[in-house]
């Protein structure tokens, strides 16, 4: 059964585009490989060998996780990153890495109001019209958008149009959940919803005040 897994590992390692996880499908084909040979009685040179190889992955996998938290900020990501100070630097890179980063030509209708949503954006740079059942509200930089959907999993609750000009970052649902794992980086994830809770109750409130 060992000698079958570390096989499949070896194999499928060499399918996997992101170096981590292939080095780290060829260190458990290796280990796989270590347990097969001492069940079967195999000479201590050859485990020694398997083990180096283990050993090596490994060692790859932590150069190459150590240069990707190493790797500089862009000046815009620095810029934003003074923004969004609650995130440690580590994790604050962390979320670049999924970010994509979108300066709209047009405008672009990112939310519809009812539909599922793909994604939670963040306005860097420019303003977007929301469109709640009618009600419509502008918005600036410094918003989230999509985060409604995102936390309670359920569609988005308006139509949210960008006005061209407009720098957004989105971030990937799936992919962003999965870095929510991380209990520090959850944190300041919801120190930031906090915030923006409060930033759009606060607008809401001088709207209502002068409209009355």
């Amino acid at each position: 059964m060992f000698l079958h897994l570390g096989a499949l590992a070896f194999l499928a390692g060499f399918f996997v585009k992101d170096m981590v996880m292939s080095r780290g499908l060829f260190a458990l084909g290796a280990a796989a490989g270590m347990a097969h040979a001492a069940g079967a009685g195999a000479n201590i040179g050859l485990i020694g060998w398997l083990l180096l190889f283990v050993m090596a992955n490994f060692f790859v996998i932590w150069r190459a996780l150590k240069a990707r938290l190493e790797t500089p900020l862009t000046e815009v990501e620095t810029a934003l990153h003074t923004r969004l100070a609650q995130f440690a630097l580590p994790d604050f890179k962390r979320l670049m890495r999924i970010a994509e980063w979108q300066t709209l030509i047009d405008a672009k209708q990112i939310t519809h109001q009812g539909a599922p949503t793909d994604h939670l954006y963040y306005i860097v740079s420019g303003s977007a019209q929301v469109d709640k059942s009618g009600t419509l509200i502008d918005v600036t930089q410094g918003t989230l958008i999509g985060e409604i959907s995102f936390t309670q999993s359920v569609p988005a609750t308006a139509t949210v149009t960008a006005a061209p000009g407009t720098t957004l970052v989105a971030f990937p649902r799936k992919k962003l959940n999965r870095l929510l794992r991380r209990p520090r980086l959850k944190a300041a994830f919801d120190d930031l919803l906090s915030h923006d809770l409060a930033e759009k109750l606060a607008a809401d409130t001088q709207r209502v005040n002068s409209s009355s």
